[in-house]
């Protein structure tokens, strides 16, 4: 074969081999390396997760969020927020900022009980982000139930004829009891007016009477056998309240 074929070919396999090398993209004209991808979490601190609060109402901080590329900040990215159980986050959807965080404000459902919220950023990993919260009930607590009905020993003669405590306060529907202990002697209950009803006729111990007030009051009573009308000798006074 004559030397200048011999010559074309090389140089012909030469320019093919670089048009095959500029191809690859080693000199920067083929398509980038794909980039690293997002990555959306909760903020170090602070990003209102894990809070309190009261059904239908806004918890006091913000849920927030942080997407970084490479551990640097990405801003302007998107995020939805939601949350069932007829709670809102307001907004709906948010971007990020310069610092690549987004924030909410949760407004609680109206159940109490725990409630969830998620942030979603497209193609990030750790997507979605999921919050919770704890609603509590904004009905007050009931009132704490009246005081124990209220007993009254009903002494003597050994101490002194009288009522053991004098004075007694209850709440309306309660019920007062007099106790005639053993060695009580002739004793009974009789109002001042009408109420609380006469126990009957003297009585010794071991005896018992009680009796409901139905209305509030203040309301005094007597020992027919050593008092009388108006608080003098053995007698005694229920105050009942409403």
């Amino acid at each position: 074969m004559c030397s200048w074929m011999r010559s074309g070919s090389l140089m012909a396999a030469a320019v093919l081999v670089a048009a095959v090398v500029g191809c690859g993209g080693s000199d920067g004209s083929g398509p980038p390396p794909p980039e690293d991808p997002l990555v959306i979490q909760k903020t170090p601190t602070g990003s209102g997760d894990a809070q309190t609060g009261t059904v239908g109402e806004a918890l006091a901080s913000d849920l927030r969020v942080v997407i970084t590329r490479t551990s640097e900040p990405q801003s302007g990215i998107v995020v939805n927020w939601a949350t069932g159980g007829g709670g809102s986050l307001a907004p709906s959807t948010t971007s990020t900022d310069a610092d690549g965080i987004a924030t909410a404000t949760w407004t609680l459902g109206p159940d109490p009980g725990a409630q969830t919220a998620t942030a979603t950023a497209a193609d990030a990993d750790g997507s979605p982000v999921s919050f919770t919260a704890t609603a509590e009930d904004d009905t007050p607590p009931p009132p704490p139930p009246p005081p124990a009905d209220a007993t009254v020993q009903v002494l003597g003669p050994g101490g002194g004829n009288r009522f053991e405590p004098t004075e007694v306060t209850i709440q309306v529907g309660q019920t007062v009891e007099w106790v005639w202990p053993s060695g009580s002697v002739a004793h009974n209950v009789v109002p001042d007016v009408d109420d609380p009803a006469s126990s009957g006729s003297l009585a010794n111990g071991p005896h018992e009477y009680s009796f409901t007030f139905t209305a509030p009051g203040t309301y005094v009573y007597h020992c027919a056998n050593h008092g009388n009308f108006g608080g003098i000798g053995m007698s005694g006074t229920v105050i009942v309240e409403p």
